[in-house]
């Protein structure tokens, strides 16, 4: 696949360059073709006009066949209002799949990809950004064994031993 990644916020909340270099090593190991910057504050984006159009910009750039992107329903705000603003600026794009992330609320997923084969690389990929990973989280769990624990349900309720789950909003499938 060719994979091409969009950071709307900077990171300043934790150290802006350190941010940085974490999602540029992230996309250099998923063999990214491209790493977008939405230029925005992080813990400001806001569902706005600007937020839209930068999104529209990176997808007349790149024609995606599919768009990930992380569940409006979130408790960290920036993860809401890129969400909502995806949704708009995706009106377009034939696959759109909202995923969990740490900060999710009400998922119900429907679809389910395998990952056994591959969660220790997402580990590893996930590891790039250790600003995040090296947080402690009220649970007590790392986001590494989060990801595990996650990787497990989903799994379960894949009927396989691990998987990553997703809500589509759109799920166009050609025959």
């Amino acid at each position: 696949h060719s994979v091409y990644l969009a950071v709307m916020t900077d990171g300043a909340g934790t150290g802006r360059a350190d941010r940085m270099d974490e999602e540029a090593k992230a996309a250099r190991f998923l063999g990214a073709k491209k790493l977008f910057w939405g230029g925005f504050r992080d813990t400001e984006l806001a569902p706005c006009r600007a937020l839209i159009v930068a999104i529209e910009n990176i997808l007349k750039r790149v024609s995606p066949d599919v768009v990930l992107v992380n569940s409006p329903q979130d408790a960290h705000q920036d993860h809401e209002a890129l969400a909502r603003c995806a949704i708009t600026a995706c009106r377009y794009t034939p696959r759109v799949l909202f995923y969990h992330d740490y900060t999710t609320l009400n998922f119900e997923p429907d679809t389910f990809v395998d990952i056994g084969s591959v969660l220790k690389e997402k580990k590893r990929l996930l590891a790039c950004h250790a600003s995040q990973v090296q947080k402690q989280y009220p649970t007590g769990l790392d986001m590494l064994e989060s990801v595990s624990s996650l990787a497990a349900y989903y799994g379960f309720m894949a009927k396989v031993r691990y998987a990553e789950a997703f809500k589509p909003l759109r799920n166009l499938i050609g025959v």
